[in-house]
């Protein structure tokens, strides 16, 4: 059961989103009217690209279009997951920096390259030189992926290699904590956390279908990149600022209690101290 705060937080965003979808309908539908009244002629802005609800409001003409209640409920769904999983793969980064401080003063020195000292924002050209932060990023969603498993219908039956056989109409089970974990697609050492894995030259050796932290195939999450994107620009506001200050792990092998409710989480919680740097 939903607690009384959070259920009126979700009523709220609820609303807000309802307000929106109406907004952008009827601007939709004023353009669609002016455009239907004047003579066509070339404009730039016919082509500029669309958002994810105009896309939606576009698509959703007629009685076999989405309700606006439908509308509501997929944008809710693009937030919260996109939310969530972003915050949750960043609390990982965090506590495992805190663990190796060696890899944490990696990062800094990195972000110090390309940032130098100034209190500029980070921008997109930044994050592209962010090599080595991204592999951090990447290791921790291996290791500890925000959705450690995905469940896929059958269409038709599948024969697997053992000679068991999938049938049509059941579901499968991925466990992508098993496969980011298996010594035979990472090697012996797979259960260690080591950033130069995703290295160009040791990750073009790993098997295909071997990294889906966002799942795979022709339904992987879409917001992929995005998250990525996002989770490098928070980390790297952070660390350039703070450091992350945790009990070092002796072993190169990770020591988190997790726990699995929609997502994977910490049992402990992503507590961690954060110093401001000289």
């Amino acid at each position: 059961m939903i607690c009384t705060d959070l259920s009126e937080d979700f009523s709220d965003l609820e609303a807000y989103l309802h307000q929106v979808i109406e907004t952008k309908a009827i601007e939709l539908q004023k353009d669609q009217t002016k455009q239907q009244n004047e003579c066509h002629h070339f404009d730039l802005q016919d082509f500029q690209k669309k958002t994810f609800l105009e896309l939606l409001i576009n698509l959703s003409g007629g009685s076999q279009g989405l309700t606006n209640e439908e509308l509501r409920e997929e944008i809710l769904t693009l937030i919260v997951a996109a939310t969530d999983t972003s915050a949750v793969a960043m609390g990982f980064t965090l506590i495992l920096l805190g663990k190796y401080p060696k890899i944490q003063d990696k990062v800094h020195e990195e972000l110090n390259e390309i940032l130098g000292n100034s209190d500029r924002p980070v921008e997109s050209e930044d994050l592209n030189k962010l090599t080595y932060l991204e592999r951090v990023i990447k290791e921790s969603l291996r290791l500890y992926p925000p959705v450690p498993f995905v469940i896929r219908k059958i269409e038709k039956e599948i024969k697997l290699p053992t000679g068991s056989c999938l049938p049509a109409g059941s579901g499968a089970v991925l466990s992508i904590w098993g496969v980011h974990r298996n010594p035979r697609c990472w090697g012996a050492d797979a259960e260690h956390f080591d950033p130069d894995r995703f290295l160009p030259e040791r990750f073009k050796l790993v098997t295909n279908g071997s990294y889906i932290p966002f799942s795979g195939g022709p339904r992987n999450c879409l917001g992929y990149q995005y998250a990525l994107m996002s989770i490098k620009t928070a980390l790297s506001t952070i660390l350039r600022k703070y450091k992350v200050l945790g009990e070092p792990e002796p072993s190169p092998i990770p020591h988190i209690r997790v726990k699995v409710e929609i997502m994977m989480k910490a049992v402990d919680g992503f507590n961690v101290t954060l110093q401001k740097r000289e």
